[in-house]
């Protein structure tokens, strides 16, 4: 949300209010702007209006996070990182769509279960985030932390396949 309020010369006010949120369904949107404009109304123009409660919005759940352990290859540089909360363990890759991070979904999944294990992903099919529902031993962490980071090196240094082309030369 954008509010850009300007003074003229004769003391009066112009505002203007911008929102872009493709999340938020028009209805609620049309009240957010409305209940700013009410707001600015009565502490600019001094208009006697009775500004109605905020619309209510869902409330996030804040988690916290226990530890963050990145996932680096030897000469320090970073490829992911793993976030070790209060009850579930988050891998967050660098972006790429190689099959070592098929080979390391397969992995997670087969050792937690599939049922605990749920992939984020973004629009252009990337892998955003890993989240396993359950919090491993410091063992079974080192471990996975060592997988993963042979899964994200692979899959970000890995070059393309290319294609042997066969041409008839004549």
């Amino acid at each position: 949300m954008t509010i850009r309020i300007r003074r003229l010369p004769d003391g009066k006010y112009i505002w203007s209010i911008e929102l872009s949120t493709p999340v938020l369904d028009p209805q609620l949107v049309e009240e957010l702007v409305s209940n700013v404009d009410l707001r600015l109304r009565k502490r600019y123009l001094g208009e006697d209006v009775e500004v109605p409660e905020p619309p209510k919005t869902e409330e996030r759940k804040e988690e916290r996070i226990g530890r963050t352990i990145p996932l680096e290859s030897r000469n320090k540089r970073l490829f992911g990182r793993l976030i070790i909360y209060e009850d579930k363990i988050v891998l967050e890759p660098l972006p790429t769509t190689d099959p070592a991070i098929g080979w390391l979904i397969g992995y997670i999944e087969g050792k937690y279960g599939k049922e605990r294990v749920s992939l984020e992903g973004d629009r252009t099919g990337y892998f955003r985030r890993v989240v396993v529902s359950e919090k491993p031993s410091e063992e079974e962490l080192e471990d996975l932390r060592g997988k993963a980071t042979w899964a994200f090196i692979r899959a970000v240094t890995r070059r393309p396949y290319r294609k042997r082309v066969w041409r008839r030369w004549r």
